[in-house]
């Protein structure tokens, strides 16, 4: 439900809703109602009757002509939380430093081949853009990554998991610094960023790196269903 939709930042929330929707398989005509509620002073996404706000309230920005306030809409990341709570998926958070390749790779893979009971989510201690070898060879087993955005692990910081999943190898073990709640698993994977032949056969190695997640990840995921 979202609320005063006679305000035009209420379009981008929807928007927002239904990007998250698809991200969890839901039909679009997943029946959505839109309230005119003159008592909201800005547009407000309700879940199960639950507000969905981002974990830190803006602070700068114009004020909204219609509302008179800040918008401060949740990122799809939130929103799909919520509805991945909703649906009643597990949730999993894969952690690892830049948000670039490994945790990038995991959710992906996770959302694809679990998607039905679990709803999977990354984040980074120091995002980073991603790396093109992720997205060629997650389009070789059909995943689709051409528009994903690295995430820092703030992001999610109200948000509570079943199971935190660090993928940072030995040497960059610091990603298990997430303070959220939930299971915690260290499965170390070396990032073929920091290869000593990077450059030279990445390719092949973030290949084998996917190989090695699909096969571990799922079926750890697997074995706590």
């Amino acid at each position: 439900m979202i609320t005063r939709p006679d305000c035009p930042d209420a379009e981008a929330l929807q928007e927002s809703l239904a990007l998250a929707m698809q991200a969890l398989r839901m039909p679009p005509d997943w029946p959505i109602r839109l309230d005119e509620a003159p008592t909201v002073v800005a547009p407000e996404l309700r879940i199960n009757g639950t507000p969905v706000h981002p974990c830190f309230p803006a602070k700068d920005g114009a004020p909204c002509p219609a509302c008179g306030v800040v918008h401060d809409n949740p990122d799809v990341e939130i929103i799909r939380w919520h509805l991945a709570e909703a649906l009643g998926k597990k949730t999993a958070l894969l952690l690892c430093s830049g948000n670039a390749v490994r945790s990038q790779m995991a959710e992906a893979i996770v959302n694809h081949v679990l998607g039905d009971q679990w709803a999977a989510f990354s984040g980074g201690i120091f995002p980073m853009m991603l790396w093109k070898p992720v997205v060629q060879v997650l389009k070789e087993i059909g995943i689709d990554a051409r528009n994903r955005k690295s995430k820092h692990i703030e992001l999610f910081l109200g948000c509570r998991f079943d199971v935190i999943i660090s993928l940072c190898s030995n040497a960059d073990d610091f990603c298990t610094a997430f303070p959220g709640q939930g299971v915690r698993k260290h499965m170390p994977f070396d990032d073929p960023m920091t290869s000593p032949f990077f450059g030279f056969g990445d390719l092949g190695r973030t290949r084998d790196l996917r190989n090695n997640m699909r096969n571990s990840i799922c079926d750890y995921l697997r074995s706590i269903q």
